[in-house]
């Protein structure tokens, strides 16, 4: 794994995220079952114009959305207060030195864990604690960060303010993670081959 050293949401981290699949993504590549999702050509596209014209695709941001982002290291002193796991800040995790595709995680817990929190708005959690959320709505995502940050496990925490969070660990699932090896590396190749046929059209 090679970590960047610039720190998230900084000018920098968003211009290392133009064209590369990250495991936030992973969902638009892959399915929870393992197989290529029918959105992957659609985000081979855009994508492809990220890398091409070094210009963010327009994703539309929500107050919700800014103050979940406001309230994350609120999220992460209460989970390290609740379990003791020191969570370390880290900028865009890439699996090697081909740095084909990465992980942004919310932190890195050692010797093998890892941390990824989402923000709820109060009937949400209460609805997640009273259907027992398991969190599979995030799965690609977790497993794309066991797989690219090396990892054994992960911690997924539903947060909100002023109440009590949940948090749900995840293990490796080898299967799935060798699925994930396979289609995306197909996924990029087809990425840098869009490019390359955009390039000389």
């Amino acid at each position: 794994m090679i970590v960047s050293p610039h720190p998230q949401r900084s000018i920098q981290w968003l211009d290392e995220h133009l064209g590369l699949p990250t495991a936030s993504c992973f969902k638009k590549i892959i399915t929870t079952r393992g197989k290529p999702s029918e959105s992957a050509d659609k985000f081979i596209d855009e994508l492809a114009g990220e890398y091409i014209t070094k210009r963010h695709t327009k994703r539309f941001v929500s107050m919700k959305m800014k103050l979940a982002s406001e309230r994350e290291p609120d999220a992460r002193s209460l989970y390290s207060l609740m379990t003791r796991n020191e969570v370390e800040e880290v900028g865009l995790c890439y699996k090697d030195e081909h740095k084909k595709f990465g992980a942004s995680p919310d932190g890195l817990i050692e010797p093998g864990g890892g941390f990824e929190t989402k923000d709820a708005e109060p009937h949400i959690q209460i609805m997640r604690r009273r259907t027992k959320w398991n969190g599979m709505e995030h799965f690609q995502q977790v497993q794309g960060c066991l797989y690219v940050c090396e990892r054994e496990w992960w911690d997924l925490q539903s947060y909100c303010e002023d109440m009590i969070p949940i948090i749900i660990r995840f293990y490796r699932d080898e299967k799935f993670i060798r699925a994930l090896e396979e289609i995306l590396s197909k996924f990029c190749d087809d990425l840098y081959m869009r490019i390359r046929k955009e390039k000389e059209a």
